[in-house]
């Protein structure tokens, strides 16, 4: 996991089967981390990046059915509500983690999915 070295960085978590290195464009305040599957990050760290100064955190996933993981992407559903939970209990925004599963593997649907990103920094920055 990347290192949290500054206060209201935007970390942006992606599989690599989802999106390949240079497939998204690096933007001031963001940092981008390549993790080997969605299904392995942890709500702890996604807690440790909002504790560390982020002011947002997000993950993009594989398709529905096409983790490479059987169900990794399921998984990381499953824990970033649960995070998201644990956020809204210690008061924080909740909606300030969010997670984007592609809608299926083509080049199109990454583009896609960059714009939901950059929707979501739009509105957390706002």
């Amino acid at each position: 996991m990347a290192q949290m070295d500054g206060k209201d960085s935007i970390y942006l978590y992606y599989c690599r089967n989802a999106a390949k290195p240079g497939a998204l464009d690096q933007q001031p305040g963001v940092v981008l981390e390549a993790v080997p599957c969605s299904g392995r990050i942890d709500p702890r760290y996604l807690l440790k990046a909002f504790e560390g100064g982020a002011k947002a955190v997000c993950i993009l996933a594989c398709p529905k059915g096409e983790c490479k993981s059987m169900e990794g992407n399921l998984r990381a559903v499953t824990r970033v509500q649960a995070a998201q939970e644990l956020l809204a209990e210690a008061g924080l925004k909740p909606d300030a983690l969010k997670i984007i599963l592609l809608s299926d593997s083509t080049d199109s649907a990454l583009n896609e999915a960059v714009e939901d990103i950059h929707k979501f920094l739009d509105e957390v920055i706002a």
